[in-house]
């Protein structure tokens, strides 16, 4: 992330922590990083935690990874990785690393695509259509039509579909929290979609790597302006100091990169999402007991995000107006 050409996707936040909470300065930073966001479908935040403590979260990662837990069973990952839930305990719920003011405000105001919500895939896939031949606009999610549709698939979404939240509110909500580890010698992923359906904006991934990054040690590289079928030709490898966190949409196609060194590569993984999502995972992907944890995490998160989706209401309204206006000038 050093380079000049790779200035654009990346958002400097070492002087986050130094900035009290409510100045200029840190709406300022806010707004670039969305901007980045959305524009390219992922932004680096660029040593907004502290690399000293970041740091010891590679030991604890590789002691939780290499411990058998009841209930509890790790899951192979594309190209030789292998991942699991994180307890719901010390270190990983500390306030500064989960419940993060930058991040939770930029998934308050980036999350926005509720078309899963009560929709079967040929409803949804109806949908991506719609916003495409509307120009690809973000801020399309936020108008009337995409928004969720009443009846039992809202109420009780299908088995593989996100259950967050709750069917009385929209937006965004704390979906599963995961380490993954990739071994010596891994190959690199072929480019891919973490999600298909219902498009960009709906879920967002948070990666906080906790083994120094490397250009070959396994980081992600991604392909800038494919959350809006955008291909540029290139990609982005993202390897920034420790003690940064990534955003990235999970529709934006990606991989990891190969590891060509002698040792594994850590990283933490959280997901934020909207209901009815089709991610795959039920609640015993990672085991009986991984439910227990993922219900825990989201009893800590969800109530502070949520305060967050409702500080930004009045911008998403906004929002919303714009995009009607423009899509009634089409």
């Amino acid at each position: 992330c050093a380079s000049p050409a790779a200035s654009s996707f990346i958002i400097d936040c070492a002087s986050w922590r130094s900035t009290a909470r409510g100045e200029t300065k840190r709406k300022d930073m806010a707004d670039q990083a969305l901007a980045v966001l959305k524009t390219n479908g992922f932004v680096v935040l660029e040593r907004l935690l502290s690399p000293e403590d970041v740091a010891p979260l590679e030991t604890e990662a590789v002691q939780y990874l290499d411990t058998k837990h009841e209930g509890l069973m790790k899951q192979p990952l594309r190209a030789n990785r292998q991942q699991l839930t994180l307890p719901c305990k010390t270190p990983w719920t500390s306030d500064w690393l989960i419940k993060h003011e930058l991040v939770l405000e930029l998934v308050a105001r980036y999350v926005c695509n509720n078309l899963a919500g009560g929709r079967t895939q040929e409803e949804q896939q109806s949908g991506l259509v719609q916003w495409l031949m509307a120009g690809a606009e973000l801020d399309w999610f936020r108008l009337p039509e995409a928004m969720p549709k009443p009846g039992r698939l809202w109420d009780y979404p299908a088995e593989g579909c996100s259950e967050v939240g709750n069917a009385d509110e929209k937006g965004p909500w704390l979906g599963r929290v995961m380490v993954t580890k990739t071994p010596p010698g891994s190959p690199a992923q072929k480019h891919h979609r973490d999600i298909n359906l219902p498009g960009p904006s709906a879920q967002l991934t948070i990666q906080v790597a906790l083994t120094p990054l490397i250009a070959n040690n396994g980081p992600l590289g991604y392909v800038p302006g494919s959350h809006r079928m955008g291909m540029p030709g290139y990609e982005v490898i993202a390897n920034p100091p420790l003690g940064s966190v990534v955003l990235y949409d999970s529709f934006v196609e990606h991989r990891g990169i190969e590891n060509h060194t002698k040792q594994h590569r850590y990283a933490m993984y959280y997901e934020f999402e909207t209901r009815g999502l089709f991610g795959g995972y039920t609640e015993d992907h990672f085991g009986p007991r991984a439910a227990e944890h993922t219900y825990a995490f989201r009893a800590t998160v969800d109530p502070e995000l949520r305060s967050w989706v409702d500080r930004s209401t009045p911008a998403t309204t906004a929002a919303a107006s714009a995009a009607a206006s423009r899509c009634r000038s089409c």
